[in-house]
């Protein structure tokens, strides 16, 4: 079985990310004030207590006590950004060159593109190796999350992933489902041409040991005749594009007087989703 969980066209585009982040953070450090004061902090330990000392260039250094607190955290600070520079420099350094290596070639994965070189006649022989399920789900979220056209939503609804979800009941479900470590993206179109209406499910979701897809829409508020009306057009729009419950549609309830159980997501989760 192959195990490789992420091939080299994924790591190139998180390489390119982390050195893009690299070189926010960089010009942020440099240019803090604390890099202008003058000198450095000496640290000594004596019993429980720490001595604080300004140390200037020339060698010689100063007893900084309690009316000199502020600059003894400037100080700290500034020993902290500078060995934080020397470690962002260094990072990036290493990165950019991991970076020329991966791309001396075809930057597409190369075990990615032994099966499909192979001659007709041997691949009618011979199954493609598969890749983990982790390793999947991996390459399932980078392509799903180009489907989300949506812009972020943000509010109280916090999930553990720290993304906004519209309800207190869609951070149940989210939850739940990173708890069981599922796969999952937020609110993904469903259209699949310029024809389809564009429709919004809540989530679309992996099962990593089957690999099936659903997607699971919440109704959060059906004792309200408007809102189960309105869901009832959503629900036969949903079913023009093939997404029907019992296939690929995972449908949940609640309303005023029942609101969504913890346990009633577990079970979903538990019997079509791990």
């Amino acid at each position: 079985m192959y195990s490789l969980i992420m091939g080299k066209t994924l790591i190139i585009e998180e390489i390119k990310k982390t050195i893009a982040e690299l070189d926010i953070m960089l010009p942020q450090l440099k240019a803090s004030k604390n890099l202008k004061i003058n000198g450095n902090l000496q640290c000594t330990k004596r019993g429980d207590k720490i001595n604080y000392y300004q140390v200037f260039d020339d060698g010689s250094k100063k007893y900084l006590g309690c009316k000199d607190q502020q600059l003894i955290v400037d100080l700290a600070n500034k020993r902290h950004f500078s060995k934080m520079i020397d470690a962002v420099e260094r990072e990036k350094d290493q990165l950019e060159r991991c970076m020329k290596t991966l791309g001396a070639g075809n930057q597409v994965s190369d075990i990615d593109e032994v099966y499909p070189s192979l001659h007709e006649g041997i691949r009618r022989l011979s199954a493609p190796f598969s890749i983990t399920d982790d390793g999947y789900a991996m390459k399932w979220l980078k392509k799903n999350s180009y489907l989300k056209d949506r812009k972020q939503l943000s509010g109280q609804n916090k999930t553990l992933k720290g993304e906004y979800v519209k309800s207190k009941s869609e951070v149940i479900i989210a939850d739940r489902l990173t708890y069981y470590g599922v796969p999952y993206v937020y609110e993904v179109t469903t259209a699949k041409d310029a024809f389809d209406e564009m429709r919004y499910p809540d989530f679309l979701i992996l099962n990593k040991r089957t690999k099936k897809e659903y997607f699971w829409e919440h109704l959060g508020r059906m004792g309200d005749p408007q809102y189960a009306a309105r869901n009832q057009v959503k629900m036969e729009q949903f079913a023009r594009q093939g997404i029907l419950p019992g296939k690929n549609l995972i449908v949940s309830f609640e309303c005023g007087e029942r609101p969504l159980s913890t346990e009633y997501v577990d079970t979903i989760i538990k019997q079509l989703l791990v």
